[in-house]
């Protein structure tokens, strides 16, 4: 096993941290998304949502090639890290933040209001924490809130999960949001 993952939505920091935490542990780091266009994993392109549709099969093997040929430990960042096989994974860091500073954060980038609240909804749900620990166990999948944080601060406690220095917890945004009675500002109802 030689890659740590890193994985969340959009807008989390998980390319600002992957590299700081590449640089700290002298490690390459490979972004999922640009190996996805580097190798034409890329089926088609969604207009409305803006995003990019990839081949999935063709994605793993350019995973496990991209692994294989490198002989160092490595850090593989994006939003593909489920396609990651699970023999070459050391431990997976998905990056949570509060779902108001991630609307605020991808509004920032100007993103379509669509891609705001399907992301936005998907953080709340636990979409990138979920796919991550049916694909590699809870024993593997650790989460940092990122919320207020430094990119510094959060690849500090990155380094301090992977060391064993600080006990590991779960994000329950919907929990939170439902107990101060705000998580209808969140979620798009679904029937109305």
């Amino acid at each position: 096993m030689n890659a740590i993952v890193i994985g969340g939505s959009p807008g989390c920091g998980k390319t600002t941290v992957a590299s700081l935490l590449g640089r700290s542990l002298d490690r390459d780091v490979i972004s999922l998304g640009e190996l996805a266009v580097e190798k034409d994993c890329i089926t088609e392109e969604d207009l409305e949502r803006d995003t990019l549709v990839i081949d999935e099969d063709c994605m793993v093997k350019a995973i496990r090639d991209e692994i294989h040929k490198n002989d160092d430990e490595i850090i593989l960042e994006g939003h593909y890290v489920d396609l990651v096989p699970f023999r070459d994974v050391e431990k997976v860091i998905i990056l949570r933040v509060h779902p108001e500073a991630l609307r605020t954060r991808l509004m920032e980038r100007d993103y379509p209001e669509i891609k705001v609240r399907e992301n936005v909804e998907a953080e709340v749900f636990g979409v990138c924490q979920m796919d991550a620990i049916h694909s590699f166990g809870e024993e593997l999948v650790f989460e940092v809130d990122t919320t207020g944080l430094t990119p510094e601060e959060t690849r500090d406690k990155i380094i301090d999960l992977l060391r064993g220095s600080s006990e590991p917890a779960r994000i329950d945004w919907m929990q939170r949001l439902e107990k101060e009675g705000i998580l209808d500002d969140y979620v798009t109802p679904q029937f109305e």
